[in-house]
């Protein structure tokens, strides 16, 4: 094992190049992570390489991320010269290890302007950083400019193909949209009510999607399901929330009359006006029939998991989101109906939850 300053640079200068290496021979990397190894066993490299999954062995991350660390913040403080390849290995390793250094990100953003250093790479490290650390705010943040570079032609003009200029945007934008949705999905598998994933979410959909509603609605339908395997998860059912409140925004946006004469009728949920406007236009939406559907769900919810206060919470905010929609006494006792065994439980921590929402519907 190194000990002097000098076999300590030469051994994470091995390392270093051979994570970059690594890259180079299987660019799918998919998921990094550390593995216990208190002390180097065998002359060999503390990288492991097996199919699509990149380990580092932890006896040796004591002596690469200070080094590597330090080594970037001597550049950035001038007094360390650091071509461009050099500057994506270093930042690289770096960020692996610890995705919350903003001085990395900063340095990485530079390469991007300049043309150094190709976005979707970019991404594609964000993605493998938070296969490890779920959460990481940096990583997000960082994502989320890179997103912005890359919906902006004219910000990157050596990584955006040249003609066709009305199609590729849009084609572009659909794939990373689809690809974003994915990465927040697996994020908020891996680290129970993360706020930061489904933040990174919500700003896809404001920014990338531009809150279309067929890209809405679908994100309705695809999430039902993980809300229901995750009941305790404040965060991603207030991602529903915000999809029916944006749904309902919509709405009101499109018709100007919907305030004094709501819907009422019982259409099918998607109300295109003809064949040739449903591929240009945005559907119509029946609001209250949304909202009747995701109460049913949440009290079905409530029925199999009473003692999850995320569930009341919700059921609270789904009728806030029904009075402007079914007005005055009707939305108190449809809201009632759902909850008749409000104040029945017999565990005091269930019965604190369903009191506190019969109040409120009351």
């Amino acid at each position: 094992m190194a000990e002097t300053s000098e076999e300590v640079a030469v051994l994470v200068q091995r390392v270093v190049k051979d994570i970059t290496n690594a890259f180079r021979r299987n660019p799918h990397i998919d998921e990094i992570g550390l593995i216990p190894c208190p002390e180097a066993r065998y002359n060999r490299s503390p990288i492991v390489l097996v199919e699509n999954k990149l380990g580092v062995e932890s006896w040796c991350v004591k002596f690469l991320l200070p080094y590597v660390h330090n080594k970037l913040l001597l550049y950035r403080t001038r007094k360390q010269w650091l071509n461009k390849d050099e500057l994506i290995d270093v930042t690289r390793t770096l960020l692996l290890l610890n995705p919350d250094f903003t001085t990395a990100w900063n340095v990485r953003k530079e390469l991007i302007l300049s043309g150094t250093l190709n976005p979707i790479k970019d991404l594609h490290l964000g993605k493998l950083a938070l296969t490890k650390f779920p959460k990481s705010p940096e990583t997000w943040i960082h994502r989320r400019w890179v997103l912005q570079q890359l919906i902006q032609e004219t910000s990157l003009p050596s990584f955006v193909t040249k003609g066709n200029s009305g199609t590729i945007p849009a084609e572009r934008t659909q794939r990373l949209i689809r690809e974003e949705m994915e990465v927040c999905g697996e994020a908020a598998g891996r680290y129970p009510s993360n706020y930061n994933a489904w933040s990174h979410r919500i700003w896809v959909l404001q920014h990338l999607a531009k809150l279309d509603v067929k890209i809405l609605l679908d994100e309705l339908s695809s999430t039902k399901h993980w809300a229901s395997m995750h009941v305790s998860d404040h965060s991603g059912f207030h991602y529903r929330q915000f999809l029916l409140k944006s749904l309902i925004s919509q709405t009101v946006k499109d018709s100007s009359v919907l305030e004094q004469n709501p819907l009422r009728s019982e259409p099918a949920l998607l109300l295109p006006e003809d064949e040739d406007a449903a591929s240009t236009e945005e559907p119509r939406i029946n609001i209250p029939h949304l909202l009747e559907e995701e109460v049913e769900f949440s009290t079905d919810l409530i029925d199999s998991y009473p003692g999850h206060e995320t569930l009341w919470c919700h059921s609270t905010i789904l009728c806030v989101h029904k009075q402007p929609q079914e007005r005055g006494l009707p939305v108190q006792l449809s809201c009632r109906t759902h909850f008749l065994h409000c104040g029945n439980w017999q565990t005091s921590r269930k019965k604190l939850f369903c009191s506190i929402h019969f109040v409120f519907i009351m």
